[in-house]
């Protein structure tokens, strides 16, 4: 069958069904299962919250992240339609996606203005954002399946763990607008009553609602992972790179001062480092990434002092190639993948330690939603039987720590050759 009868739409390909399903293993379509059965799932529990939130706008703006992250759908595959009509080149594709979703957000911001004068910027903030983590976690999921289905237990791990941390960023994003109660919001209930109808996962020691704080405490963690790891792979990843390619006392400076931090045990390096500075997203952070740094050193250290031994490297260097040219060009792009490899898995290690921090008191006071403060009070309560406080938010430190955890070892065993063999 030649390209021309093949029915195309924007979510599939339609080609025969001889050649789509026959001789799948039955672990694959065990995935497929769990994969459309977890999301119908997922999409239907946030709906049903969604119906009675705080805001009463909850179904609206969920229905609105989804026209969103439709219509950004819709973008890309016309994108890839006209880069195989040859209409356009790949880059002016590229460029004509990006406008589009320009305009997305252009009418998403009237839209918002119209319907909510009031609240349109965190209106509009919440669609642009909600909607294109869809459509961006779509598009992804569509473009490389086919490079991912190849790689077989690694590839699975990889999609697993992009659907898990995106789905708990969208939720993040949308709990101001879906949560039933305000999470702050002090006596909702009686103090640590068990689950309820009215409080699904049960209230707080203050008599909070539980189910609000569950779905709006990822934002602290995720700002914080988001902020630690941008500091760790701007610093160690340049650092490495100079250190190792320049050598000689630079070098060994350097590695001296990486391996005494990597020499203290983490979380009580990083507990000396919040204390010092105090509370707030960036101390948190900085007390984080101050830790994590020397791994992002050593593993690009360790691919520098490899790659700039290889032949390519030092035929640049006899055709007078400038010391930022082979940096730049020769030896950044093939040690890059190892660094982004570090940085998943940092991801998790980052959200493990935040939790840690708040769990030894550290962390944010009781007027900020937070997995990690109400961990902490639940372990306080744990003794008596009030099981609820602590479980639900040490299972979404958990999940969300097990989606980075998944990438990052899947895309391990992707980008490294040896461990593919």
């Amino acid at each position: 069958m030649d390209k021309a009868k093949l029915i195309s739409g924007i979510f599939f390909q339609l080609t025969p069904a001889k050649k789509t399903f026959e001789g799948r293993s039955r672990k694959w379509w065990f995935a497929l299962l769990a994969f459309v059965g977890l999301a119908l799932t997922y999409i239907s529990v946030l709906i049903l919250i969604a119906v009675g939130s705080n805001s009463g706008m909850g179904l609206q703006v969920v229905a609105g992240t989804f026209i969103v992250g439709l219509l950004v759908l819709f973008g890309s595959a016309l994108r890839r339609q006209v880069v195989e009509q040859e209409f356009l080149t790949e880059k002016g594709a590229f460029i004509w996606f990006i406008g589009f979703c320009i305009i997305i957000a252009i009418a998403v911001s009237v839209a918002s203005f119209a319907f909510l004068p009031a609240a349109a910027f965190d209106l509009w903030f919440v669609l642009v954002s909600g909607g294109f983590t869809l459509g961006v976690s779509c598009i992804l999921l569509y473009d490389f399946y086919p490079m991912l289905k190849e790689r077989g237990n690694p590839g699975l791990a990889v999609t697993a763990g992009i659907l898990l941390v995106l789905s708990i960023v969208y939720m993040t994003f949308l709990s101001y607008w879906i949560v039933p109660h305000d999470p702050f919001t002090l006596d909702i209930g009686l103090p640590l009553a068990p689950p309820s109808p009215r409080t699904p996962l049960g209230t707080t020691g203050l008599g909070q609602d539980l189910l609000s704080r569950t779905i709006a405490g990822g934002a602290i963690m995720l700002q914080v992972a988001v902020v630690s790891v941008i500091v760790c792979f701007f610093i160690g990843v340049p650092t490495g790179l100079a250190a190792a390619y320049r050598g000689g006392m630079v070098d060994r400076v350097v590695s001296l001062v990486m391996d005494s931090i990597f020499a203290f045990p983490g979380l009580v390096l990083a507990i000396a480092i919040a204390a010092m500075l105090g509370p707030g997203i960036i101390n948190m952070a900085i007390s984080i990434a101050v830790v994590y740094v020397p791994s992002y050193y050593r593993v690009i250290r360790s691919q520098v002092l490899s790659i700039k031994e290889l032949p390519y490297v030092e035929a640049a260097i006899v055709m007078g190639a400038r010391n930022w040219e082979i940096l730049f060009k020769y030896i950044l792009p093939n040690a890059l993948p190892s660094a982004v490899v570090v940085l998943s898995i940092n991801f998790a290690d980052a959200i493990l330690t935040a939790a840690g921090l708040t769990f030894v008191g550290l962390g944010f006071p009781i007027d900020v939603a937070d997995w990690g403060y109400d961990l902490t009070s639940g372990w306080g309560v744990l003794i008596i039987g009030k099981w609820w406080l602590m479980t639900f938010p040490g299972i979404m430190i958990v999940l969300l720590a097990l989606g980075f955890t998944l990438a990052g070892e899947g895309l391990s065993e992707i980008l490294t050759p040896k461990l593919r063999e």
